[in-house]
């Protein structure tokens, strides 16, 4: 097998991104079920020392709750569509596709054939110095498409661009 791309020191950095997003969400379910306890008793919360009515107490918990839920859900979404790294096998004339499952790389096998099309994005955030290029890599087979970080290695640059179609 022939190595196309692999994600390098971008892909550590997203790594740490989820396992942030995990301590995000224990977090959250810590407060929420402090809130859920604790609304009202304090002099600040308006209630005089009593606990606050229990739909109060729910809608505070569930708020903060889905915030860290939704951060560590979107990590692992992008995940999925994160490359960890391509490889081609010449003998099958297929691709395979590692992308993160939460931490743990998840390898999918397409024909060559399968990539349709591959769309550059600068990633430029104007007067914030950053600049964090990508790829989005349309399979035929495949819902939702590939991200490939464009500061990855590509071993082999001019295999990779005729058949995952890069510039």
């Amino acid at each position: 097998m022939i190595d196309l791309y692999r994600g390098g020191w971008q892909l550590t950095k997203v790594k740490g991104m989820m396992v942030f997003a995990a301590v995000c969400a224990a977090g959250s379910i810590y407060w929420a079920w402090d809130l859920f306890t604790t609304v009202g008793l304090r002099p600040a919360d308006g209630y005089g020392g009593v606990l606050a009515p229990l739909g109060v107490r729910l809608a505070w918990a569930l708020s903060v709750a889905a915030l860290g839920l939704a951060f560590v859900a979107g990590m692992w979404r992008f995940g999925r569509r994160y490359a960890t790294r391509i490889r081609y096998d010449e003998a099958a004339d297929a691709l395979h596709i590692g992308t993160l499952e939460f931490l743990v790389t998840r390898t999918e096998v397409h024909p060559a054939a399968d990539v349709r099309e591959a769309l550059y994005h600068h990633g430029r955030m104007e007067g914030s110095g950053v600049e964090a290029p990508w790829y989005t890599l349309q399979l035929a087979n495949r819902r939702g498409s590939i991200v490939l970080d464009a500061q990855g290695v590509f071993p082999d640059r001019a295999l990779a661009g005729k058949l995952l179609k890069i510039a």
